[in-house]
């Protein structure tokens, strides 16, 4: 299990923001409502792994970039 910090929880409210603005509602739902987790509230680990992932590839390419 991992705790998701205030600055990760801002990033994926970002990336589901761009996602709803662009279509990909889909996208929106999950990083919307992984922002959602209260303070030092755990998530597990292979969920934030795949989660960060796909952050890391919107940030480098968008969502073109996002496998899963």
């Amino acid at each position: 299990m991992i705790t998701v910090t205030e600055h990760e929880k801002m990033e994926w409210s970002r990336m589901a923001h761009d996602a709803y603005s662009k279509g990909f509602n889909s996208m929106g739902h999950r990083y919307s409502m992984a922002a959602t987790l209260r303070i030092g509230e755990q998530m597990r680990t292979d969920v934030f792994d795949t989660l960060q992932r796909n952050y890391r590839n919107w940030l480098i390419g968008g969502f073109n970039y996002i496998l899963d």
